[in-house]
Parts: structure tokens; C-alpha cells; sequence
């Protein structure tokens, strides 16, 4: 109850690191519900450089569980916006070098983006999700990502967890 009320996230955190500290005496549904939230409140707290490791580990544990690929796929696709800025300020400068770097960056941070976004939107689709899937593949220039969009999140639908039990 405490992770809803903003004041009491630091003590949240502190408790959930806690938990994690006492995993042996976990089982696996409860590691992976701990993980997950303790993510969540690094997210809430605007600290998301710490959040991705235990977003990541989640993914690992709960791999149906699409909630901590949204997560993910969003931060990483605000990344994405940064370095088309990016991208564009080198093309107008005319710096070849610096243009063909963030190319090759984007490209990479687009695959990894969609990625979390497509498995999010299999388990839970919405427009946004798949405008953002479909702006990352245009931008990439990845036309077959496109037209085989469909088959790979019938593929993903596979496993979805809506909701993190805890025992």
C-alpha cells in the first residue's frame, strides 16, 4: 500500500530491496512479483536508469508478463525521438560521420524498442502501441518488420499474464 502514496516511495523501495535480499526464502512467483514492483517504484521515482535492470530481470522471471515490456519499450522509444533530433540536426549540418553513427544507433535502438512494444501489444493491444511499433519500423527503414508484423505478435500472443500472482 505504501508504493501508491508518492511520499512513501523511498520507503517502498527500501522494503522491496529488502524483500529481494531475502530471496532464498521466496519462491519464484514472489521474486518476480518483487522484482517487478521494485522496477515500478524506480520508474515512479524518475529513476529509470535504475528500473531497467530490475524491468529486465522481470521479463526473465515472468516472461509472459507484458507490463515491464511497455515500460521499457516507452522509455526506450522517447530514446529512439532523441537521437532522430539527432539525426537530422547531423543531416542538416551536413557531418556525414556523425549521421551514419546515429543511423547505425537508431537502427539498434529501434530493433530492441520494438521488440518490448510488440510483445506489450500482443498481450495488450492499443493504437498507441501500434503507432509507435509502426513509426519505429518506418524510420529504420525496415519494411519487412512491417509486413510480417502481423505473424510476429500472433506468435507473441503465446503466454500473456495480465496480472503478477502472488502466493
Amino acid at each position: 500500500m505504501i508504493r501508491m502514496t508518492e511520499t512513501e516511495r523511498p520507503k517502498a523501495i527500501a522494503l522491496a530491496t529488502d524483500v529481494l535480499k531475502r530471496s532464498s526464502e521466496l519462491n519464484a512467483k514472489q521474486i518476480a512479483n518483487a522484482t517487478y514492483h521494485l522496477g515500478r517504484l524506480y520508474e515512479e521515482t524518475k529513476q529509470m536508469n535504475l528500473a531497467i535492470p530490475y524491468y529486465e530481470k522481470s521479463i526473465q522471471l515472468t516472461p509472459g508478463y507484458y507490463v515491464p515490456y511497455l515500460a521499457l519499450g516507452n522509455y526506450y522509444f522517447k530514446n529512439c525521438k532523441d537521437l532522430i533530433v539527432k539525426m537530422n540536426a547531423a543531416a542538416e549540418a551536413k557531418d556525414l560521420t556523425t549521421h551514419t553513427k546515429l543511423t547505425e544507433d537508431y537502427k539498434k535502438l529501434a530493433k530492441k524498442t520494438t521488440a518490448y512494444l510488440e510483445k506489450s501489444y500482443a498481450c495488450d493491444p492499443d493504437d498507441e502501441t501500434l503507432k509507435m511499433i509502426n513509426y519505429l519500423h518506418q524510420t529504420s527503414k525496415n519494411s519487412a518488420a512491417l509486413t510480417s508484423l502481423d505473424d510476429r505478435i500472433k506468435k507473441l500472443t503465446e503466454g500473456c499474464i495480465t496480472l503478477l500472482d502472488d502466493e
